[in-house]
């Protein structure tokens, strides 16, 4: 039996800091992983299943958890290096390592074979997608960073009701495919209200989530969980979307703010922290591990459920090793690089503090000061 990871669902942070919700980062590794499914079934059936699902998921988490990196610290600047320093950095390797295996080999995972110069830095710097398809999600989440950074601050300022109205108007433009297909390739802004309803989750929802009753909030759960599944094989239409961001919102406010939910434990054990972990690089590493469990695995004569399981186990377990390389070695270091820049950078809060302490220093303390 798995053994669960004995830490608090809510990890401890500095006074008056929001701690990090370690059951969050699980889910978006449930998420990756899925996805490796959700494409495996595409090369074995005649299917529009795509793997938007857990996209949407992860878009809903970046919203949310990102909302709660605001309250903690407002700097727009800080902010934005924290996310120069979390995405850059992988998928600029992967996008290198990309380039030398098919200038060396020939291999090719993305949907246009163009490697030259502008191409591949426009990939590094998620732009463009082609050379790693996948990576269109990147993209939009680029696109997506002003937007939680605008929501955080109008609801600070206006409350929610400008988000709600905001949700509906992105919604009504998910029918609309000339926004939908705006940043090229095969990106998609269908989804992109799904960061602010994430928004939304963090400021507003934790009042919510305490309001209901335990049973409500199991059946709530389970509701979510199918709803999700049945939306994740269907077509990709802009009412299911819909549905992906209800059910996914759901998911992350019981699971952030509902931790007494015992069907949620299955977010501490370790390999699912684990996952959570690698979540990142496995999603962008997972095109080489799924090319590569389709050369070392000839599955095309078994039945197409055993087919896709086996070759899904097979690209999983290639993806895992070079997504923990990636974790360890480029990941980390460059986060732990961007937290120490931002050390160095006094918040905008402790610069008044400091130049108060000094303006006190200098000031008279006593009558006889004043002679």
């Amino acid at each position: 039996m798995m053994a669960a990871v004995p830490e608090a669902q809510v990890s401890p942070s500095k006074a008056g800091k929001l701690g990090f919700l370690p059951r969050l980062e699980s889910l978006r590794g449930i998420a990756a992983v899925s996805v490796v499914g959700y494409h495996m079934t595409s090369q074995f059936t005649d299917t529009y299943v795509t793997g938007m699902a857990p996209v949407v998921m992860f878009f809903v988490l970046s919203g949310f958890v990102l909302a709660r990196s605001l309250q903690n610290n407002p700097n727009p600047v800080t902010f934005l290096r924290h996310r120069l320093f979390r995405l850059f950095p992988a998928a600029i390797a992967v996008v290198a390592l990309l380039t030398l295996l098919h200038h060396q080999y020939g291999f090719y995972v993305g949907y246009e074979g163009k490697f030259d110069p502008l191409n591949v830095v426009l990939n590094a710097i998620m732009v463009r997608h082609d050379i790693n398809g996948v990576m269109w999600s990147m993209t939009v989440e680029c696109f997506a960073t002003p937007v939680i950074l605008l929501s955080v601050w109008i609801f600070q300022r206006f409350g929610p009701q400008p988000l709600m109205v905001s949700i509906a108007v992105l919604f009504g433009l998910s029918f609309w495919g000339t926004y939908v297909h705006l940043l090229g390739g095969v990106s998609s802004l269908a989804p992109l209200y799904a960061f602010v309803a994430g928004v939304l989750l963090q400021m507003r929802g934790e009042r919510t989530a305490e309001r209901l009753r335990t049973a409500a909030a199991w059946t709530l759960s389970m509701a979510a969980i199918a709803l999700l599944c049945f939306c994740g094989s269907q077509k990709q239409t802009a009412p299911i979307i819909a549905l992906e961001t209800l059910s996914s919102s759901l998911l992350v406010l019981l699971v952030g703010f509902r931790s007494s939910i015992a069907l949620f434990a299955v977010l501490d054990l370790r390999p699912v922290r684990f996952y959570g972990r690698i979540s990142y690089s496995f999603y962008l590493l997972h095109p080489i591990g799924m090319w590569l469990a389709g050369r070392l695995l000839d599955a095309r004569g078994l039945p197409v459920l055993l087919a896709i399981s086996a070759t899904t186990i097979a690209a999983v377990a290639l993806t895992t090793p070079m997504a923990w390389l990636s974790w360890r070695y480029i990941e980390k270091p460059f986060i732990a690089l961007g937290r120490r820049l931002a050390t160095k950078q006094p918040s905008p809060a402790s610069a008044i503090e400091s130049r108060q302490q000094q303006l006190l220093s200098l000031a008279p303390t006593s009558g006889k000061d004043l002679e």
